[in-house]
């Protein structure tokens, strides 16, 4: 699948850079350096010297992590993503186990007691407590982000490249059905749900400029958030005072209340945006 400018980037792979770590909220570095402690000889363990962990998906008890067997010479282009091995990280314990050891998903999530893996090809499978495995969607382009309850997730769906639009967000459940909340034109992408499972956030290119949309899972007309009146012209200029970044992705996104949704802007830096108003602004530093 090609990577739209939404591309995919981690907590991880940012705090490799000293600069980004420097701009790194204090508690997002404390997390980084403490998941880097528990799981790095884990892996080593697990897979052998070569292998590294460069993903983070996900908060709390069920985050997982992504394994390359080993990072590549030559730098990767935005269609060549290194397939993974998933294992999970407890933040709270420090405890890492081995989810799937196959190096063949490009993202995983957990959706309450189950775990979502979408391996290379669309396919996205749902892995149950006692290791029986379903396929849940085909055609799924990524950005998983579960529904509080467990019982649904958002994700990024790919086109069949005959309706003109190269995204589209949809909900789907545990059952396998997927519902289309919000497609196009363009990119749409990196959806997140609320914690009352209502309201959809999610990213899309349709202005030209990459802004905040809101829907909700009965498919509400999407409303534009951020970037309201901004032209992708305008960007080589400067960027605009108003001008509010879009997530890397949707892995590092977290609801801090019903209203406001945290998320990774990329270089170390997050931003808070309250999904009624629209309003948003860095989270500059402290206690989360």
């Amino acid at each position: 699948m090609r990577k739209s400018f939404l591309a995919v980037a981690t907590l991880t792979l940012v705090a490799t850079s000293a600069t980004a770590a420097e701009r790194m909220h204090p508690a997002d570095r404390r997390r980084v350096e403490k998941a880097r402690e528990r799981i790095v000889p884990a892996v080593e363990k697990e897979f052998g010297p070569k292998a590294r962990f460069v993903h983070l998906f996900g908060q709390g008890r069920g985050m997982l992590a992504g394994v390359v067997a080993e990072i590549p010479e030559q730098p990767l282009g935005t269609d060549e993503l290194p397939l993974l091995a998933i294992v999970q990280y407890d933040e709270t314990t420090g405890a890492v186990s081995v989810v799937d050891r196959q190096f063949k998903y490009r993202e995983a999530r957990s959706v309450g007691p189950h775990v979502a893996l979408l391996d290379g090809q669309g396919n996205l499978y749902l892995r149950e407590p006692g290791g029986r495995e379903r396929l849940l969607a085909q055609r799924v382009g990524g950005d998983l982000f579960p529904a509080a309850k467990g019982d649904a997730l958002v994700a990024t769906l790919e086109s069949s490249g005959t309706e003109g639009h190269e995204t589209s967000v949809g909900l789907i459940d545990m059952k396998g059905h997927v519902k289309v909340l919000a497609d196009g034109p363009g990119v749409d992408a990196a959806p997140a749900i609320s914690p009352d499972g209502k309201t959809v956030v999610f990213v899309s290119g349709r202005t030209s400029v990459a802004s905040f949309y809101v829907t909700t899972v009965d498919g509400a007309a999407p409303k534009q958030l951020t970037n309201i009146g901004l032209e992708g012209w305008m960007l080589f200029e400067g960027v605009p005072a108003n001008f509010v970044p879009p997530p890397v992705s949707s892995h590092h996104m977290e609801w801090l209340n019903a209203d406001v949704l945290r998320y990774n802007a990329g270089g170390g830096e997050f931003w808070t945006i309250n999904v009624r108003t629209g309003q948003a602004a860095p989270d500059l530093g402290g206690e989360k």
